[in-house]
């Protein structure tokens, strides 16, 4: 089904499925969709869904919608397109293989959007500084990372926790003989984003030499089947 993703430095970014026909978006408590800052008016736009297509209008909000940069009163949304409500800016995801990877990032792995307060979890409290330091490095190399196309630095796409599949039935299509299903995947486990061949027949490398399971370092080589990858974690910015 079609999404929105809330983009956030802060919070990272999540994902909010658009499963009824209009969804009001605003700060007031019975918005479909909650976005809790005073710069979103209670009622502030809504999408409407009808068949294949998605329309975006404000609600004669306080402070406008803009879509690509430009206000609008009402707009049909196209797969990636920018919404600004106020301080929150969004992403229109349509349903369909154009809408799986935000990016780079499988938006099927995204967390769940939810701005109820109630479902915060206050787990870390618990935590020493050195603790929480760590999580939050680990969880930036987790979300930094990725695997990028040799051939075309322009192509890319992000591991993250989840595992990222190879193969013709997996996420990122590999060539060669014998990439049927799912011929490798990359995991994370909790410090490290590891590398585990599956198919039987193909051949995993990293760095010129054959796998079975390996854990990730920046700048290594990673060929499966015929198709080069590279794996950098990227500085932040």
């Amino acid at each position: 089904m079609p999404r929105l993703l809330i983009l956030s430095q802060l919070e990272g970014d999540r994902v909010f499925e658009l499963s009824i026909d209009t969804t009001v978006i605003g700060r007031g408590e019975d918005a479909a969709l909650v976005l809790s800052n005073i710069s979103v008016s209670r009622h502030h736009a809504e999408v409407e869904l009808n068949g294949e297509t998605a329309t975006i209008k404000d609600l004669g909000s306080a402070n406008g919608t803009m879509l690509n940069g430009k206000v609008i009163q009402k707009a049909e949304l196209s797969n990636g397109d920018e919404i600004m409500l106020g301080k929150y800016n969004l992403v229109f995801i349509a349903d369909g293989p154009e809408g799986r990877f935000y990016k780079g990032r499988f938006v099927e792995y995204m967390v769940k959007y939810d701005a109820d307060p109630r479902s915060f979890d206050d787990s870390t409290f618990a935590m020493s500084p050195a603790q929480i330091k760590q999580v939050q490095a680990d969880a930036t190399k987790a979300r930094s990372a990725r695997m990028t196309l040799a051939k075309n630095k322009n192509r890319f796409w992000h591991p993250e926790v989840q595992p990222l599949t190879f193969g013709d039935q997996g996420m990122v299509q590999v060539e060669g003989l014998f990439t049927g299903g799912v011929v490798a995947d990359i995991g994370w486990d909790g410090k490290n984003h590891v590398l585990t061949k599956q198919g039987r027949l193909l051949k995993v490398l990293v760095n010129d030499q054959p796998i079975t399971c390996r854990a990730l370092r920046s700048g290594d080589n990673v060929r499966i089947g015929n198709t080069t990858f590279i794996y950098e974690i990227q500085s932040p910015s």
